[in-house]
């Protein structure tokens, strides 16, 4: 693996009021109503929560599923279609057919984007515009599928991939500025993770040998006659990186490592390999003060799912 800096996105909490348009509508279901009645299973969105809840008892009225109870009434889904792109879930997606489109004002400044779990996608536009500046970035990153490997046989029938995430790094900083996201692609598409902050950079580089691999929570055991009985579960990605930095890097490495222990942030290892890319925490890390000069470290870090 090239040697590269361990690079550390810590994400801005997208609020409702950041969200200035979006193609996506919020309809997933009925919006909850007070003098209607609801049996066990019924679903209903609570537009000003932005999430889905379903009853859990039948002739359900009356009874806020936004509102905690004793003995509880409704039991939260998740979010809605339109903020899956913002409920700190890898796996959850924002669906639409042929393009998914977002404005944000962030209101502080923002150097990095990272668009993750992509499906279906074609193209992906990022504009930065400024009200006193105008258009201040304008790029489009092409997520068509390629060949695996190189050759014609492989260019025209051999197996293709397609990249599952985007990262851009070089956002301008304009706290004023609007931020526009737009993905396109087939009827298929759908969009896992949004999230925009500013990214902080570590260490001299990543060594050689970085471990990456999942997590998978399926379930696979067998019954008494010897199947195999399988449900299929969210996964997670984890990686192991080994690194060396100066001296000068220890303390600050360290306390922004305290300050993030309860958030989940996007970690790039490598920008060659999407499978060095963990949105997560940490679980573990080491700082050894081998040398007056330079430290070895090494950090765990665990996806969500």
């Amino acid at each position: 693996m090239s040697v590269s800096a361990l690079r550390v996105v810590r994400p801005v909490l997208i609020t409702p009021e950041m969200l200035v348009s979006t193609s996506v509508p919020e309809a997933d279901y009925g919006e909850w109503s007070a003098g209607a009645s609801y049996s066990a299973g019924d679903r209903v969105i609570v537009a000003a929560k932005h999430k889905i809840y379903q009853s859990a008892i039948d002739a359900n009225m009356g009874n806020n599923p936004a509102v905690a109870s004793k003995e509880p009434k409704w039991l939260e889904v998740g979010a809605t279609n339109r903020w899956k792109a913002f409920d700190k879930s890898v796996s959850s997606q924002t669906m639409q057919a042929s393009s998914i489109s977002y404005r944000l004002k962030v209101g502080q400044a923002v150097t990095s984007l990272g668009v993750l779990n992509i499906r279906g996608a074609t193209a992906l536009r990022v504009r930065m515009i400024d009200p006193s500046f105008g258009t201040v970035y304008d790029r489009t990153i092409n997520l068509a599928s390629i060949p695996v490997s190189a050759g014609w046989y492989e260019w025209f029938l051999g197996e293709r991939r397609t990249p599952t995430q985007a990262l851009l790094t070089d956002l301008p900083s304009y706290p004023n500025a609007d931020v526009l996201i737009d993905v396109t692609g087939t009827v298929e598409l759908a969009v896992g993770v949004i999230l925009l902050g500013q990214m902080k950079q570590f260490t001299m580089g990543v060594l050689r040998g970085a471990r990456v691999g999942i997590q998978d929570y399926s379930r696979k055991e067998r019954n008494e006659f010897g199947d195999v009985m399988v449900v299929e579960r969210a996964f997670a990605r984890r990686a192991n990186f080994s690194m060396l930095m100066v001296s000068g890097e220890v303390d600050a490495f360290n306390d922004f490592l305290a300050e993030v222990r309860a958030l989940p942030c996007l970690w790039i290892g490598s920008r060659k390999y999407e499978s060095t890319t963990v949105y997560g925490f940490y679980k573990s890390f080491d700082i050894v003060l081998n040398y007056a000069e330079y430290a070895d470290t090494e950090i765990e870090l665990e996806g969500l799912t």
